[in-house]
């Protein structure tokens, strides 16, 4: 079998909150109707539509986003398709990339020779391109190239809004659909796309190149260099890296690549603070797949500097980043806490995909223990359990960690932000990353239920997540299975056919001889502790209470100011095994998991008093 990351085709979560979010993303995926994600295709290149069709939110038909939630739906098929192997879902998914491809083909002429009648200071839509044979062979988007063409005069936003970006996301959905599910229309549709792009931008200047991506939000290209350096991995066409280059950006990478060197994160911490958090975190998972494609150390070194900084210097507890939707000073968290404006959605999805890739080069514990921090306590957070009439994958944009802050969720067809995009793709993904292979070893990382079966071996993991302990069962080849042991994990043990595991490296090694079947046992405790910030706000310190791997909040009236806990806070725990829940009592005050606090107002963090 193939080393790294087991295929999420062979794994399949049972059970728990994770099956639950699973299977509410699947029903909304279902529901989405295909001719409207359609819609605006259709529109740009003249071909008939109904107006009944028409989505809303950013890809409403005026929308200068538009087009970015279907790349997101199409990747979200194809993750759905490739674990679920759900034939209606990959019939959609077929269907779409279908009628795309038709749309493409109409597309005509020199990329690069594509004008706009538009200027910066007049980009009226009504003088849009309506000519598809002018548009440069490849090209496909829900709007012409008029926005691309603007951005090389560095029109600002929101005259025109992050070309690059939706462009990635139509690009994704159709890699996705080839590496996942086997459709080769959408291979043929993705060379089309990148083979634009790099017609397109290879003749500007690299000076030019720079100042469009250190535009604020115009210049946002989302991982361009990511789907670009996947497409030369799959095809082995040197053009693809090339391209991926043409994205890379001068104005942060060189000084991030050069920081990796210093044993501290502080120079890279200055190099980002006060960006766009989400316009840069793809940027630099596009860097660990440049690495990927060319060999090239100074993209991985920026990968890993970026990384470190980020989780060292703007992460809160839940694993999320910035105020807004920008980082702020570095170590700078509790004054830059705020009632509902921390911590977008898309940034933590991004930065597990960063996370993901940095752990396929070198498997190191903080890439994972940081992984599990975002995935439990922000992702599985961020979608609302009550399923509405109009609200059947309500998911977050912001997920607020404010005093007296109360989550705010989409709707099906017009909320179609950024994370309302990512969150199509969050809740059906939670089979990726948790088994990790290394020819005959097998790292377990997430003690969730979860059924591999990869051809080589069998493993179940018979977990009650989010409650502590595991049963655990291996056959097949003959292995071992190293268990991770958290840090946060007290009185640890695994043993398995009577026998204790021995400790190494962070794993418990279990040896599977590969006759009949191996039993696992694990348990282990929670522990209750505070999480300071490493800033102070009115001269207090400032903490959240963990529980284990878990950010727990206390319930409150909505928009209370600070709350203050005695330092010395006594938590006890209150442990529902029938209902699967757990929660903390101390100072008169009940807290639960994040990812348990939906619809009500709730405090994160706290003023720790003496």
């Amino acid at each position: 079998m193939k080393n790294g990351f087991v295929s999420p085709e062979y794994v399949h979560i049972e059970g728990g909150l994770f099956a639950a979010n699973r299977d509410r993303d699947l029903a909304y995926l279902r529901l989405l109707d295909a001719d409207m994600m359609l819609y605006n295709f259709r529109a740009a290149f003249g071909v008939p539509v109904r107006e009944k069709d028409a989505p809303g939110g950013w890809d409403a038909p005026n929308g200068l986003l538009r087009g970015h939630s279907t790349g997101h739906f199409m990747s979200a098929l194809a993750i759905a398709v490739q674990t679920e192997r759900d034939k209606a879902l990959e019939a959609k998914l077929r269907y779409m990339v279908h009628e795309l491809r038709a749309l493409q083909l109409m597309s005509r002429g020199d990329p690069a020779a594509f004008t706009t009648a538009c200027t910066p200071e007049d980009a009226d839509q009504a003088k849009w391109s309506r000519d598809p044979s002018t548009w440069g062979e490849g090209f496909l988007s829900a709007y012409s190239p008029d926005q691309f063409a603007l951005l090389e005069k560095f029109t600002p936003y929101a005259k025109i809004w992050a070309p690059y970006y939706t462009l990635h996301k139509i690009l994704a959905g159709f890699i996705d659909a080839y590496e996942r599910v086997g459709i080769d229309e959408a291979l043929d549709a993705a060379r089309g796309i990148a083979s634009w792009v790099c017609r397109r931008l290879a003749p500007l200047p690299d000076e030019m190149r720079a100042k469009m991506w250190s535009m604020y939000i115009a210049g946002e290209y989302g991982g361009m260099n990511e789907s670009l350096a996947r497409l030369a991995i799959i095809t082995g066409d040197g053009e693809y890296a090339r391209g991926a280059k043409l994205f890379d950006n001068a104005n942060i990478f060189p000084s991030l690549a050069e920081s990796a060197k210093d044993e501290t994160s502080d120079r890279a911490a200055r190099v980002i603070a006060h960006l766009h958090a989400n316009q840069h975190i793809p940027q630099l998972v596009g860097a660990a797949l440049e690495y990927a494609a060319t060999g090239e150390g100074h993209y991985l070194d920026a990968a890993r500097a970026f990384w470190r900084t980020v989780t060292e210097n703007y992460m809160y507890a839940i694993g999320g980043v910035g105020r807004g939707e920008r980082f702020t000073e570095p170590g700078s968290l509790a004054a830059n806490i705020d009632a509902d404006h921390n911590c977008e959605t898309c940034c933590a999805y991004n930065m597990l995909k960063l996370t993901a890739r940095l752990y396929e080069r070198e498997q190191r514990a903080e890439y994972i223990d940081y992984y599990e921090r975002a995935l439990y306590n922000q992702i599985a957070a961020s979608q609302n359990p009550r399923v509405r009439r109009n609200a059947h994958n309500a998911v977050t944009y912001m997920l607020p960690i404010g005093p007296g802050a109360r989550k705010q969720y989409s709707d099906d067809f017009r909320s179609f932000t950024c994370c309302h995009g990512t969150g199509m793709e969050n809740h059906v993904k939670y089979g990726e990353n948790i088994f990790y292979r290394d020819g005959a070893d097998i790292k377990l990382n997430l003690y969730v239920g979860a059924h591999m079966s990869d051809g080589a071996n069998d493993i179940r993991v018979e977990s009650r997540f989010p409650l502590p302990g595991a049963r655990i069962t291996v056959s097949g080849e003959p292995c071992r299975l190293l268990l991770r042991v958290p840090g946060w994990a007290k009185n640890y043990r695994a043993s398995y056919n009577g026998t204790p595991a021995p400790v190494d490296d962070g794993y418990a090694v279990i040896t599977h001889g590969g006759n009949g079947t191996t039993a696992v046992s694990v348990t282990f405790d929670y522990e209750a502790r505070f999480e300071f910030t490493p800033d102070r706000l009115d001269g207090s310190d400032v903490a959240c209470v963990m529980y284990g791997p878990f950010v727990m909040v206390s319930k409150c009236p909505d928009g209370q100011d600070w709350q203050t806990l005695p330092r010395g806070t006594r938590f006890e725990s209150e442990i529902n095994t029938e209902a699967g829940a757990f929660a903390l009592s101390g100072d008169g005050r009940l807290f639960i998991p994040m990812f348990a606090a939906h619809n009500c107002a709730y405090h994160t963090y706290f003023k720790i008093k003496d």
